[in-house]
This record gives C-alpha cells, structure tokens and sequence, in this order.
C-alpha cells in the first residue's frame, strides 16, 4: 500500500501541474531593443542571433528558445516597434493640414530611428514574405491610417472640398516614402517630405480644382529624386 501511494503521489495532478520557470518579459524587451538595433547598425544580412545575444546580454539558448530564426527574430522586432502605437491624437492640431503633416516628424514617436530601421529592413523586406508582411502592418498600413486620420481632420475644419477620395490619397505618402526608402536605402531628407507635402499631398486634398498636369509634375519630381538616388533608369 505504501508503495502504490507513493506512486500516485508522485504523478499527482498537482504535481504534474506545477509551473515552470515564468518568462522574464523585461528580458524579451530588452532583445527586441537589441534587434532593433543591430538592424539599424548593420541591416538584416549582417546581424546574426549571436550579436544580438551579446548585445542583450542573455544567452543563446534562449533566443533560440524564443525565436527559432533570425525571420522570427526580425518580424516581432519590428511588431513590437512603437511606431505602431502612433494616433492622430498624437499630432498636434495645427490649425491646417500642411501643418499638421508637417509636424509629424516632430513627434516623440518618430524619431530617426524609425527611418533608420526601415533602411535596416531594405534588402530583407524583397526577399522574405514574413518581414515583408510584418513591414507592410507595421509601417505602410500605420501610416495610411495616420494619414486618412488627418485627411479627415482636415475635413472637419472645412479645408477639403467634398467628394474628394480621401482613402486613395491617404496611401500616396506611405507609398512614396517606402519606395524611396526601399529604393535608395537612405534617410529621408526634410525637403523631400516637405516637397511631397506642398506638390502632392496639399494641392490634391485641398485644391478647389487641382491641376492635374502640376500635381503630376510633382509626384514626378519626387520619383525621379527617388530613382536616382537609386541608380534606376529614367522613367
């Protein structure tokens, strides 16, 4: 009897039951940081999961148990950025839509590093469907929805005409600056934004009757400037 209670003791539900070691979040944050990092510094071909330990100061093991592959790694770097958490609320009400787009820059939450990353992610981002999907949420779709946030402030004050298509215009910005920043592999100039603020993205929401040939005469200036810094063909 002795011998058959011990044997149920031992495999007891409650025993079974008894919790493993508890995950350390600051931990993974700190790896996440690493990564970012390690992206901005020498892009995704050159970061290796042993950097990023090193940098973390936590063991290999670990990592690996977490992240089985530098893809792995990279996505919720890049989920995990606070980019994502930016809102309309965070921009300041300018008083006009340049103003505010303008200002966007200025934002906590937006400081170079963010362009910096996204520069990490070049190479990667044409090659990998999994950074690709993490880089269209976290960057391409947050924008948009930043953008169409404002567009639609800006329609609340009275500076948009109606029936103008504001969810198609939302996506010009994102889709001018992730092609420059995919293309050229460099940091966005301020007079670059600037410009895609005053030829493009101001006359198209807010002209009474926006000149098409002068908007394409802009939109074409800022893809020429991204080409060749690229070193792609004329159009």
């Amino acid at each position: 009897m002795d011998v058959e209670h011990e044997d149920v003791t031992a495999t007891s539900p409650e025993r079974a039951r008894r919790p493993g070691r508890r995950r350390d979040e600051s931990r993974d944050e700190a790896i996440l940081d690493a990564t970012r990092e390690l992206l901005v510094e020498r892009g995704f071909e050159n970061m290796t999961m042993d950097a990023v330990a090193e940098r973390a100061g936590a063991g290999k093991a670990t990592l690996y148990r977490r992240w089985p592959s530098k893809t792995h790694l990279t996505v919720d770097a890049i989920t995990c950025h606070r980019y994502g958490d930016l809102t309309v609320d965070d921009i300041p009400d300018t008083g006009s839509l340049r103003g505010d787009l303008l200002s966007i820059r200025q934002v906590k939450h937006l400081r170079s590093d963010t362009e910096d990353l996204m520069a990490g992610l070049t190479a990667v981002i044409r090659e990998d469907p999994q950074v690709a999907a993490a880089f269209q949420r976290q960057f391409v779709e947050a924008r948009t929805q930043l953008m169409r946030d404002l567009l639609d402030r800006a329609e609340r004050r009275g500076e948009i005409p109606p029936g103008r298509d504001l969810d198609m215009i939302a996506t010009i910005a994102p889709a001018m600056i992730s092609y420059q920043k995919v293309t050229t592999g460099k940091p966005l100039h301020p007079s670059y934004l600037e410009r895609l603020v005053d030829t493009v993205l101001v006359p198209l929401a807010t002209a009474e009757h926006p000149g098409s040939q002068d908007l394409a005469d802009g939109a074409g200036a800022l893809w020429t400037s991204a080409d060749e810094q690229a070193g792609v063909p004329g159009r």
